[in-house]
């Protein structure tokens, strides 16, 4: 039977449709009553029996259909399918179908059977009575109208064919369009409500769809219609402007929204009038879009899109969020991220908003300020306790007078500070003397106290000539002097300060010209054995003769090499000189290079070495670096790796200027040294000190033991050399007394001869310092 209930209709809409057979049960107790007492005059008009049961099969039948609606009534519908629809619906036409059975076979009964006009007229007015029940009631339903007009119209077609009259034939025949009509009607009625019920179902679609966009958006929105009152708002707008839910505002005024916010402070009630002004220049379309800031810290933007018709949409957007993200942005552009003051950008602008009224002959002064020793603090507590440092200076500084002063940090531990309010030139040295005392001193962490001192350099002019760049380079200048000095802790800036720089930056690019062009002499001091005074290896040491300066000691353009990062060139260029030099004397001395700290940091130290042995042909054994104790301590790791790597090649290893460190002892022990050089205050005061003379001995005669050659610089008189001799303790000795640097042709000369002391050798070589490498 399932072909007979097939169909497109939603299972849903099929359940309200099925609902509507089984309501409005007043119609059948009426149409029971008519059935009843139709059946009940009949019989007492003819007397016939039949009629009374006629009677009870219409109450018998009607009472089984009203305990099915009442099981209906309490049916589980939460889990509905057609097939459960169906069985629902097969019960009602079953009921339906057997009233009208009834009806057709009353009519049948009555119009052939006992052939009595009233019976027969009665029945067919209750009839088609119903009829038009079958329409009004089961219209719902194209089975139940189908089924039943048929279960009717049948037994009553029957019936005026059999009475074999032509009269009745006809009758029968115009009975049949008039059910069809009915069915037709019921059809027409059954698909309007179908359509009804659709487009319903498709309009709470859309209206739940639409909510659920509406209050699921993330912006609000309010829509107003021609007389500015709230026809559309959601969510949204009530969390954003705090409104409860329960507040009606459709048709409502928006002004009402607006009196609601500032009552609840969202904004104060003095700005109502301004907030409610630039809302009208939004809805009258003399503005996009507006930000308002509401007394919760939040900021809400409100754009305004005009709608054809009248009315306006209003978006509300909650930015604050945004907001803060470009006040934050701002923020790390114009400041520092670590201190918090102004950087290098932004405290230019402060400057000028700063000096805006001053007048053109007002003095005013930039400082510039580092912190002595700040890499030590690094280094010995943390960069955490570096960082906490700068903050907490950063905060001194802030505590300067905002009127007068304006701090900024330009990087690393370098702060710059400008100052107004200067009475004279001479006000500046009181200035700078309480600005430095309040910034120097002792500054507490949780766990320890770090004193911390400045040094610092200032610049001073007049308002109108100032340029706050040529300021700094001026303040920079007298800052490189102030460090440079042992007792000011401050330096003001002169014009000789930028002639010096200037002869500096010269001195600088000379001496890089000099370095690549290969035009730096390489003099080499001889090494002679403590034995036979005989000449047993060299040292090599630069000089640099200036084309305008002069000669140039290495004690003035070795810490500019170091600055300028060219260092390894000049070492480059010295072992790749030297290493030619020494093959050129026939294998017969050997030859040492001193190595800086920055060369011991280059990975690339150990292949630059071999490669000068390469070139020149010359065996490993023959070349000596020596290394100091600066050198070794500013990394004591990689410095001993790559002592050991250069060791592993064949090449000597020599500890310069032994015994002036603090730690050189440890130094015998753990460094992969070959040779000592001890150094020349060791030999000074031998002669007229026993205790001198006992400390050199004893220093020789350690490395000895831990099995170091030993090399005694300084030596200068005959009477040293004496006492060294009479030591026995070093191998070999190196001073002004024993030959004063030469060039390579002139130690060429030397070789295999024995030196000898002259007096006047000696008074020559005491005037002369020993040239550093």
């Amino acid at each position: 039977m399932t072909w007979l209930f097939k169909t497109n209709i939603p299972v849903d809409v099929r359940l309200s449709f099925v609902r509507a057979l089984y309501g409005n049960r007043e119609t059948l107790w009426f149409g029971l009553a008519a059935h009843m007492l139709a059946c009940m005059v009949i019989y007492f008009k003819t007397g016939d029996i039949v009629f009374v049961i006629f009677s009870g099969l219409f109450a018998l039948t009607t009472s089984i259909r009203m305990y099915d609606m009442h099981v209906f009534d309490r049916a589980d519908f939460s889990r509905l399918t057609h097939d459960k629809i169906n069985r629902w619906e097969m019960h009602y036409l079953l009921g339906a179908c057997a009233i009208c059975l009834i009806l057709g076979l009353l009519c049948f009964y009555s119009t052939y059977v006992i052939d009595d006009p009233f019976a027969e007229l009665a029945s067919l007015s209750i009839l088609l009575a119903s009829v038009v029940s079958i329409v009004g009631r089961n219209y719902a339903s194209r089975n139940a109208v189908v089924m039943m007009s048929v279960c009717a119209l049948v037994p009553v077609l029957f019936g005026f064919i059999l009475v074999d009259s032509i009269y009745h034939v006809i009758i029968g025949a115009l009975l049949v369009p008039y059910f069809l009509s009915n069915i037709q009607m019921a059809n027409g009625l059954r698909q309007s409500l179908f359509a009804a019920v659709m487009n319903e179902r498709r309009l709470s679609t859309v209206v739940s769809r639409f909510d659920t966009a509406l209050n699921n958006m993330p912006q609000g929105l309010v829509m107003l219609d021609g007389r500015a009152s709230i026809a559309v708002v959601n969510k949204q707008v009530r969390d954003m402007l705090n409104i409860s839910q329960n507040i009606s505002l459709l048709n409502r005024p928006f002004e009402v929204v607006l009196r609601y916010c500032s009552k609840h402070g969202l904004f104060p009630r003095d700005e109502l009038d301004n907030v409610r002004m630039r809302i009208d220049e939004l809805l009258e379309g003399r503005r996009q879009r507006d930000v308002f800031h509401f007394g919760n810290n939040r900021y809400i933007e409100v754009m305004c899109n005009q709608r054809r018709e009248e009315g306006a949409v209003l978006i509300f957007d909650d930015v604050t969020g945004r907001i803060e993200a470009e006040a934050q942005i701002q923020h790390m552009a114009r400041y520092d991220g670590l201190t918090g003051l102004p950087n290098r950008f932004y405290f230019e602008t402060l400057v000028r908003a700063l000096t805006a009224g001053n007048k053109p002959d007002d003095l005013v002064a930039l400082a510039v300020i580092d912190l002595n020793h700040f890499k030590h603090v690094n280094d010995s507590y943390g960069h955490h306790t570096g960082d906490e440092l700068l903050r907490q200076f950063a905060e001194r500084l802030g505590q300067l007078d905002a009127e007068r002063f304006v701090a900024s940090r330009f990087g690393g531990d370098e702060f710059v500070l400008f100052i107004q309010g200067i009475k004279d030139r001479s006000h500046i040295n009181t200035v700078m003397d309480e600005v430095t005392a309040y910034l120097s001193g002792v500054y507490e962490f949780a766990s320890q106290q770090i004193y911390l001192d400045i040094s610092a350099g200032v610049a001073v002019d007049i308002m109108k000539n100032v340029d706050l760049r040529g300021l700094h380079v001026n303040a920079d200048l007298a800052l490189y002097e102030a460090k440079s000095s042992e007792h000011d802790r401050w330096v003001a800036f002169v014009e000789a300060m930028d002639t010096k720089y200037r002869s500096r930056q010269k001195l600088k690019n000379d001496l890089r010209e000099a370095i690549n062009a290969g035009s730096l002499t390489v003099v080499y001091q001889p090494i002679v054995s403590l034995n036979s005074l005989r000449i047993v290896a060299v040292e090599a040491l630069s000089l640099w003769h200036h084309p305008k300066f002069g000669p140039i000691g290495p004690a003035d353009y070795i810490p500019l090499a170091e600055e300028m990062g060219i260092i390894t060139e000049l070492t480059q260029f010295m072992l790749n000189r030297a290493c030619q030099d020494c093959a050129g004397w026939g294998h017969k001395i050997g030859v040492s290079v001193n190595l800086s700290a920055i060369d011991l940091k280059n990975s690339g130290i150990v292949d630059m070495v071999v490669d000068a042995l390469q070139k020149a042909q010359l065996p490993s054994y023959l070349l000596e670096v020596e290394v100091t104790e600066s050198a070794i301590i500013s990394d004591r790791v990689k410095t001993c790796e790559m002592l050991q790597r250069l060791k592993n090649s064949g090449i000597n290893i020599a500890l310069d200027d032994f015994g002036t460190g603090y730690s050189s002892l440890s130094y015998l022990n753990t460094l992969p040294l070959t040779k000592v050089k001890v150094d020349r205050s060791f030999v000074r005061d031998i002669v007229t000190d026993r205790r001198a003379f006992m400390l050199l001995r004893g220093v020789t005669q350690l490395s000895h033991e831990l099995g170091f050659g030993v090399t005694i610089e300084g030596v200068e008189t005959e009477e040293q050399l004496k006492l060294i001799r009479g030591t026995g303790g070093a191998d070999l000795v190196q001073g002004f007394l024993l030959g004063a640097p030469l060039s390579a042709d002139e130690i060429s000369a030397q070789l295999g001869r024995s030196l000898s002391v002259m007096s006047n050798n000696h008074a020559e070589a005491v005037q002369a310092d020993e040239l550093p490498s």
